[in-house]
């Protein structure tokens, strides 16, 4: 690999923005990408992940195959660079030269020149064999200690010793992976490390508090000399440092020959689209994320759907800044929110109220749009019980028997002549908060509970415990309750068999079937899920 002067820049944007689309990037956006960061003299791009099997798709750039990276136009001057997880190679069934030899090939056969690790601090003891079994396939070898702020000085050190001792690193980096270093702290762990390391330093921050230029602007001048960015600050969470910003910065110090011009286009045109789709960058829970230390996947998560008010991602962040939120977990976002979800018992019952029925739970979807007048004809045709699910315009409200809301944020929609409207509101009102229960005034609010465990469904006559704060689980519930006859179902669409949301839905139809064995579902619009299905067209519904 060429050697280069004074500062190498290392754009990790395949690699690190690959955290919202699944590292499925379009190929003419990755042509253009390369050769934008080449013409601005961007040393090494780290073309993504070489993560082992996972069991859902992932795109070409989660695996980063040799096969995959050579058929792209990678410009001449520029070094290619691959990442691997530590934990990905520990947790792999047989050694750790057996993991590492089933990824990759001998470096003179593939157009990957430099294999980063990126190890937590408790993983990183152990990775003496992989560093070694990649040395000795020939590639150069960068070591990354991720969440490295507030590590203390005797522990930094320490490590940079063990990573001296392998002999086989070539660039030791420190990452702020939960956004939340000071420039201050950025001097006080490079300081620590050189005790115990005399190479060359790289740096990996994140954007959470702002910080992610100043940051680097601190790492160069305590001598680090490998600074990472990404297009746009494209990256998990709140992003990271700009690469475009990182290079005028270099330049405008004259610390480095760089043309940052190269990439405004590439910034501006194509990947700002990305920006406004995936909504990455510094903001205010990305900054309260820093600053309780939480994992920023979890702000990713909890902004990726609307189904979170704002004092619910607070509360969360709050929440799992108290109980270890370092790593993120699944389980550990669901129990972080449903705290607020914690009274099954509301002050109505609902026993008997949908006795013997058939009841329509009607949601505003794509396909309940699609097939508006048609449920318009259907419900003057066959008078079922309507329930709403949210407040929605999309047919008449005097078809609508009664809204159903277990959410705080689909409050917010409710038009201000509401209680014009005469028709019921059923909530959880446990779970709304004063401010909120102001809007009510006026309105007919049916108080039945909700409280949300992990894979848990249970109904009383006066409130439920789904696995999910979802509005569907919470109607059936209170379908199951009322004791209705038959539900049919409009504008259950469902999603895409990898979609999260198609995963929560299935399992809130199987623990439904568990405790209302007697309750029929028919979905009268197409729909993905497995359901009986007819149709609202059909003479004989």
């Amino acid at each position: 690999m060429q050697k280069f002067e004074k500062l190498t820049i290392l754009d990790c944007t395949l690699r690190d923005g690959g955290y919202y689309n699944n590292w499925d990037f379009d190929p003419v956006l990755v042509e253009s990408y390369l050769a934008s960061v080449a013409a601005a003299g961007v040393q090494v791009v780290e073309i993504g992940l070489r993560f082992t099997p996972k069991d859902k798709f992932l795109g070409p750039f989660a695996y980063s195959t040799d096969e995959m990276i050579s058929s792209l136009p990678l410009p001449a001057n520029i070094t290619i660079g691959v990442m691997i997880n530590a934990s990905d190679i520990l947790g792999f069934d047989g050694t750790q030269e057996a993991a590492i030899d089933s990824l990759f090939n001998v470096a003179s056969g593939s157009p990957v020149d430099i294999v980063r690790i990126a190890a937590h601090f408790k993983e990183a003891d152990q990775c003496g064999p992989m560093v070694s079994r990649l040395k000795a396939l020939g590639y150069e070898i960068g070591f990354n200690l991720m969440q490295s702020a507030g590590r203390e000085d005797e522990e930094l050190t320490r490590l940079a010793k063990v990573v001296t001792g392998w002999g086989d690193v070539d660039i030791l980096y420190f990452a702020d992976s939960l956004g939340n270093m000071s420039q201050q702290e950025v001097r006080r762990i490079v300081a620590a490390l050189k005790l115990g390391w005399d190479g060359e330093f790289g740096i990996h921050t994140h954007d959470n508090m702002g910080e992610a230029l100043g940051n680097c602007r601190a790492a160069m001048e305590a001598g680090v000399t490998w600074l990472d960015g990404t297009i746009q600050g494209m990256g998990r969470g709140a992003g990271n440092v700009a690469t475009e910003n990182l290079l005028l910065e270099i330049t405008q110090s004259g610390k480095g020959n760089f043309q940052p011009d190269a990439l405004f286009r590439l910034a501006v045109d194509e990947f700002g689209p990305l920006r406004d789709r995936y909504c990455w960058g510094s903001n205010l829970f990305y900054r309260l994320s820093g600053h309780y230390g939480v994992h920023p996947t979890y702000v990713q998560q909890m902004l990726g759907h609307d189904r979170y008010a704002t004092e619910e991602i607070v509360a969360a962040i709050k929440t799992l800044g108290q109980s270890g939120g370092q790593s993120f977990s699944g389980i550990s976002l669901r129990n972080a929110v449903a705290e607020r979800y914690c009274d099954a018992r509301g002050r109505w019952s609902a026993n008997g109220f949908f006795e013997g029925e058939t009841v329509l739970l009607m949601a505003n979807t794509p396909e309940s749009n699609r097939h508006r007048n048609g449920l318009i004809r259907f419900i003057a045709r066959r008078k079922p019980i309507v329930i709403s699910l949210n407040y929605s315009d999309l047919i008449p409200a005097d078809l609508i028997s009664a809204y159903a809301c277990c959410h705080p944020t689909r409050l917010v929609t409710l038009p201000d002549d509401f209680a014009n409207l005469g028709k019921p509101l059923i909530a959880p009102m446990a779970a709304i908060s004063e401010t909120q229960k102001s809007k009510l005034a006026g309105i007919e609010v049916l108080d039945y509970g909700m409280a949300v465990k992990d894979a848990t469904m249970e109904v009383s006559g006066t409130g439920c415990t789904v696995p999910d704060p979802l509005v569907a689980a919470y109607s059936l519930c209170l379908m199951a309750a009322g004791g209705a006859k038959h539900v049919l179902l409009a504008g259950f669409d469902g999603y895409s068999a990898d979609d999260p949301r198609h995963h929560e839905m299935v399992q809130v139809f199987e623990l439904l079937a568990k405790i209302a064995p007697d309750l029929e579902l028919t979905a009268i619009l197409p729909t993905s899920y497995a359901l009986h299905q007819t149709s609202i067209y059909s003479p004989d519904i």
